[in-house]
């Protein structure tokens, strides 16, 4: 074979080596994105169904034997984040059953409350303040400290920037944190029907407050619309990520 034939075989060649570790290589790399995406995908499913019963802790094995190697890391990081996250919340949950908050606009629990002065409102509402206060600080330094433990994960940079940038937009699009700012509202709305219950003479009739000033009933009625539209909000809100579980089931 002439000398010329035989280097352009041999570039040839080596072009056709070079392409096929390419291919084989992106090929690889594919496989192991969908699994890294499966494997999320699946995990995540599980912590939001685990999550919706806040009565028991959240169970799911972070490692993965199907990842390895940068995806494996990801994989952990994410999936402790969220874990670590929805277990915030549902601690913030069962703090706020504690304090009997789901009582707070029981007639039969004001109407006794109202012979004390309702020293035991005050104290509910007091504790609720101090709880969602512990929480939103909770909430404000996670995501503080969220980009920077992505940061310094020992992962090649470009998957690195990726995954700051997911987990930025994922905090702007938050849906828990989505609610718990109507929950905040809903707080303010409460503290201020408490008002118009200890500035007005009512009294309990028909299971209904019974007030004994037309602009009282107005204040009343408006706030406890108020706040009935907000929870309407949550629910619309948790009900979105429901069905957003139950289409991936």
């Amino acid at each position: 074979m002439p000398r010329v034939f035989m280097i352009l075989a041999a570039v040839t060649l080596a072009i056709f080596i070079g392409l096929f570790y390419q291919h084989s290589v992106q090929q690889k790399h594919q496989a192991e994105l969908l699994e890294y995406e499966t494997v999320l995908e699946e995990k995540t499913e599980s912590i939001a169904q685990q999550a919706q019963d806040w009565s028991k802790p959240i169970q799911i094995e972070l490692e993965d034997d199907r990842l390895e190697g940068d995806y494996a890391i990801m994989a952990e990081f994410m999936l402790g984040q969220l874990r670590d996250s929805a277990e915030e919340r549902n601690q913030y949950l069962r703090d706020l059953k504690a304090a009997n908050w789901q009582n707070f606009l029981d007639i039969n629990r004001l109407a006794k409350d109202q012979t004390q002065d309702y020293k035991e409102t005050e104290a509910m509402l007091k504790q609720v303040h101090q709880i969602m206060d512990i929480y939103q600080q909770k909430i404000q330094q996670r995501d503080a400290e969220l980009i920077d433990k992505a940061q310094q994960l020992d992962i090649k940079n470009r998957y690195r920037q990726q995954l700051t940038q997911n987990l930025k937009d994922s905090q702007q699009n938050s849906n828990a944190h989505v609610i718990f700012e109507i929950e905040k509202q809903n707080l303010a709305k409460a503290d201020a029907l408490f008002a118009v219950l200890k500035k007005y003479k009512w009294q309990k009739k028909n299971n209904m407050f019974m007030f004994y000033d037309d602009k009282a009933v107005k204040e009343f009625n408006a706030l406890y619309k108020e706040i009935l539209d907000l929870n309407k909000q949550m629910q619309q809100v948790a009900s979105a990520n429901q069905k957003a579980v139950e289409n991936k089931l």
